[in-house]
């Protein structure tokens, strides 16, 4: 199959480190990434996420190109500033960290730039990174969105009514995003 595409009649959507990212006239994300080896890369760490329902399908890649589907929404914190936080809210929340730890990610972690929110409360996460190394094992900064916005007992609440056995996973998060957050350094020493 042949695809033509004129940058010219796509919107610049915005740049960070690996490349830019347009939304062509049919309704994709355009990715054009700085290195080819990237693109391969992020399509590679697509692929082996592609039957999450939290993941974008790419269509298909082309040298340092990526076309993939494009997430609409909010990202989470915008989301949640505007329209408060639901039962429904809360449990997609917990539904995709279950879902990241049932595909064996590493990096629990992921960035509110990240994590978008359509008008049906379902989550997208775009630019995922160091899935599978970087070890972070709580959602942090989900965790900081929810106690920025004085919401984090409330989500509790809803935690506890949808899947209870997993308070003690989120206390620990919460405990791992206070002592993360302070502005101290850390330092483990032993005695020789």
């Amino acid at each position: 199959m042949r695809y033509i595409l004129d940058i010219k009649k796509c919107e610049f959507l915005g740049k960070g480190k690996e490349g830019a990212v347009y939304l062509t006239p049919e309704g994709f994300a355009l990715k054009i990434f700085y290195k080819t080896k990237k693109a391969k890369a992020e399509v590679q760490l697509l692929e082996k996420v592609k039957e999450s329902r939290f993941f974008p399908n790419v269509m298909f890649i082309a040298n340092n190109m990526v076309l993939r589907e494009y997430v609409y929404g909010e990202t989470l914190k915008d989301y949640i500033k505007k329209n408060g936080l639901s039962y429904n809210l809360s449990k997609e929340i917990i539904d995709l960290i279950e879902d990241f730890k049932s595909m064996k990610f590493k990096r629990l972690n992921i960035r509110n730039a990240h994590i978008f929110v359509d008008n049906n409360e379902k989550i997208k996460v775009i630019d995922p990174r160091k899935i599978f190394s970087k070890n972070t094992p709580y959602p942090k900064d989900i965790i900081k969105i929810l106690v920025k916005l004085d919401l984090f007992e409330e989500f509790l609440k809803n935690l506890l009514e949808y899947k209870p056995q997993l308070i003690k996973y989120w206390v620990a998060g919460y405990n791992y995003f206070v002592y993360t957050s302070k502005k101290t350094i850390h330092i483990d020493m032993y005695a020789c």
